[in-house]
């Protein structure tokens, strides 16, 4: 049989188009294998348990790291046996916490599902590892099937349970740290107040957290919003690292100096500003006491050679004077020799309390009862003021006992301080005494009923040759000090204008 040109051309023509075609065909099939051959690396190349499964929770396919898991070969599980045979042992489905299966969960809601789950492993180890569960539907058959990955929990879990105990460790450091530990952030609003930052401030943490800086800081030192606003721009400022004096507002309206060391920490959220705080009021009134104390010493070398060339003088002036008076035969000229000889009597004992003031104190010690010392003292004082214009109020304590000092000494102090009192109570009035034992020694409260001390004035009552009053010297409050500083003790004052004034003397019962 023979075959005409135009139909041989035609066979030649379809038979290139069909190895065309076959060619493209097996490069169609080249690449889908490529590709089940990527997606299966990937598949079983995840370090996450991966199970596809039917509705029936028959397993239809399972990754290696499952399958290493839970000990079982590929071969022998899939469209043979249940998830719940493999992971639980169990002949029926699971009960998560009294939760239905994941699988019921998702065929009910249609959507994914998530919870954690306790596994058994081949080795009989229980471990809890977070279940998710996606519900798909095929592209192929359209039936419905269950793709879920299990993740291991521990090393998360571990990791919650590190950064808890770590949390728990900085709020123990924070909450038992003798500084004040404060952070706000870029709107000066406070984020971080901690229990040594609440008895500085005098503020319970609930009460400050949220609100502005300001709350804490003088109105004419509110001066932060500038340094917050430079240090956005900058990025530096010259306080970042150092430790800067200022002076902070407690809740009562009170001003106190403190020391602050200023760091930052650029966070996600923004800057971080931490301050920690120092309260150094002690350490002020320190320094104010040593500074007055060298004062006190500076004063005292010059007073010391002024009293030296002043009592000869004196002797010599009130010598003469007696002499001249007995020739002296008018009023008028006795008069005039008696305001000398009282000039002179007044020099004398000002200069007596220069060197009572300027001498080096030699306590002779022994035991001794302050309340009996006070008890004398009050004796001598009412023999000085009359006692139908002055009285005493006596608050004295039983439990004050003895302690080591000085009695002689003290009793001037205490009778410089009560005439203190007396003279500012020119209209008369009462002078209440109380005595009260305090840890390591004993309190003496000496309160007067008189006109009170300015602020300004009150910083400076215990400076030699310092008097709120027209008379006198100035010297005997400076003598309380020194003979009370001479104990070891402490003495200081509290007062308002019209409202009377207290001091406070402290001494130690030991040495």
């Amino acid at each position: 049989m023979t075959m005409d040109r135009d139909t041989y051309a035609r066979l030649v023509e379809e038979n290139r188009l069909l190895r065309e075609k076959l060619a493209a065909k097996d490069r169609e099939i080249r690449l889908v294998r490529s590709r089940n051959l990527f997606l299966g690396e990937l598949f079983n190349g995840i370090s996450e348990e991966i199970m596809v499964i039917d509705p029936e929770y028959t397993v239809i396919d399972a990754n290696k790291t499952f399958l290493e898991r839970y000990g079982v070969r590929r071969e022998d599980i899939l469209g043979r046996r249940k998830c719940y045979e493999i992971k639980e042992g169990s002949i029926t489905p699971c009960q998560i916490s009294d939760k239905p299966c994941p699988i019921q969960r998702a065929m009910e809601t249609g959507e994914r599902v998530e919870m954690t789950h306790r596994h058994r492993q081949a080795s009989g180890e229980v471990k809890e590892f977070i279940l998710i569960l996606y519900p798909i539907k095929s592209a192929l058959n359209g039936e419905d099937y269950f793709v879920e990955i299990v993740r291991d929990g521990t090393e998360s879990r571990n990791m919650i349970r590190k950064l808890q105990a770590s949390e728990k460790r900085l709020k123990t450091l924070l909450d038992t740290a003798t500084n004040a530990v404060i952070s706000i952030d870029e709107n000066h609003n406070i984020i971080l107040f901690n229990n040594a930052a609440e008895r500085m401030f005098q503020y319970k943490r609930e009460e400050v957290l949220g609100k502005d800086l300001n709350m804490l800081i003088p109105p004419q030192y509110g001066d932060h919003y500038q340094f917050v606003r430079h240090f956005l721009d900058k990025r530096q400022s010259d306080l970042i690292g150092k430790t800067v004096n200022l002076t902070a507002l407690r809740k009562d309206g009170k001003e106190f100096p403190i020391e602050l060391s200023l760091s930052y920490m650029e966070m996600q959220e923004g800057l971080t500003f931490t301050a920690i705080i120092r309260d150094v009021s002690e350490k002020k009134l320190m320094e104010k006491k040593l500074l007055q104390s060298e004062r006190l010493a500076a004063v005292g070398e010059a007073v010391a050679h002024v009293v030296h060339e002043l009592k000869n003088p004196l002797m010599i002036i009130g010598g003469f004077t007696e002499q001249i008076k007995r020739s002296l035969n008018t009023d008028t000229d006795m008069n005039k020799a008696n305001m000398i000889l009282d000039e002179v009597a007044r020099l004398e004992r000002l200069v007596a309390g220069l060197g009572d003031f300027t001498k080096t104190y030699r306590l002779v010690k022994r035991r001794g009862d302050i309340n009996l010392v006070l008890k004398d003292v009050i004796k001598i004082m009412a023999e000085l003021y009359p006692v139908e214009k002055y009285g005493f109020r006596e608050f004295f304590s039983s439990d004050v006992g003895e302690i080591l000092c000085d009695p002689d000494k003290l009793r001037q102090a205490f009778i410089n301080i009560i005439a203190n009192g007396f003279e500012a109570m020119p209209d008369g009035g009462y002078i209440s005494i109380a005595t009260g034992r305090k840890p390591g020694g004993v309190e003496v409260k000496i309160t007067d009923e008189g006109i009170g001390i300015p602020d300004d004035r009150l910083a400076h009552i215990f400076e030699p040759f310092y008097t709120t009053r027209q008379r006198g010297s100035g010297l005997g409050l400076s003598i309380s000090y020194k003979i009370v500083q001479a104990h070891n003790g402490e003495i200081s004052a509290l007062s308002e204008p019209g409202r009377g004034t207290t001091f406070i003397v402290r001494l130690p019962d030991r040495e």
